[in-house]
């Protein structure tokens, strides 16, 4: 049967939810799934299903719990599609079934993710526009993605803030160890642990220099959901 996680790193989309997740993977306490993204708690209801990008509800609890291993103290996933806007289901679904669990929420400067979201979209073949364009669509995925506040209340509707951590990636990047040790004292695992592996820096692809009016206007459109220390943060 396996048994149910604990710990779920609920996103977001390009803030450093594969780097995050290899670190837990590492702990000796701590059980991550492997693929990382399970993607459980949103899709169809129904046997008929629809693939990993479209979730995996359908496969029922069974199958999610097989996925973990029973004998760790501390079991989790990560899956930045739990706060997409396309699955409003996630969070509710998740408040069900894992009343208890941590939850893990990963920010980033808004520009620099939404341009690191853009690069993949078009190094991937769907997206055509410039840079522009696609970022200042007016409710486009771009700036939904990174309406942080507004993605997170779902779950702060559901969980108890305290079972809630918000990091953001500069911290994981700029000051890892203590970023990780916050996240261990969260996970209720050794926080002292460390392994030289921690010192190697994730892979991370280089963006092109901001343009400071993009910048503006992005952020603008962001309105009362931007965290203050970004809307400081200079172009560069």
């Amino acid at each position: 049967m396996g048994a149910l996680p604990n710990l779920i790193v609920i996103g977001a989309m390009k803030c450093g939810t594969t780097a995050l997740h290899r670190y837990l993977g590492m702990h000796p306490e701590v059980f991550m799934s492997s693929p990382k993204e399970l993607s459980f708690f949103f899709g169809p209801e129904g046997a008929s299903g629809g693939g990993w990008h479209r979730g995996n509800w359908h496969r029922g609890v069974r199958w999610y719990a097989s996925r973990f291993d029973p004998g760790a103290s501390v079991r989790g996933e990560s899956s930045p599609g739990y706060t997409s806007p396309d699955h409003p289901e996630a969070a509710g679904r998740m408040a069900r079934l894992l009343p208890g669990a941590r939850l893990v929420y990963l920010v980033r400067d808004p520009v620099e993710r939404a341009v690191s979201q853009y690069l993949h979209h078009r190094a991937e073949g769907t997206e055509r526009r410039g840079m522009r364009e696609a970022l200042l669509e007016p409710e486009g995925h771009y700036l939904r993605r990174s309406r942080y506040l507004t993605l997170l209340s779902p779950y702060l509707e559901r969980f108890p803030r305290r079972n809630i951590l918000i990091l953001s990636q500069e911290e994981l990047l700029e000051r890892r160890r203590e970023a990780l040790r916050r996240v261990f004292r969260f996970a209720g695992v050794d926080d002292a642990f460390w392994t030289p592996e921690y010192e190697i820096p994730p892979p991370r692809r280089a963006a092109p220099r901001c343009d400071p009016g993009l910048r503006r206007e992005f952020l603008a459109a962001l309105r009362e959901d931007l965290p203050r220390r970004f809307a400081a943060r200079p172009c560069g």
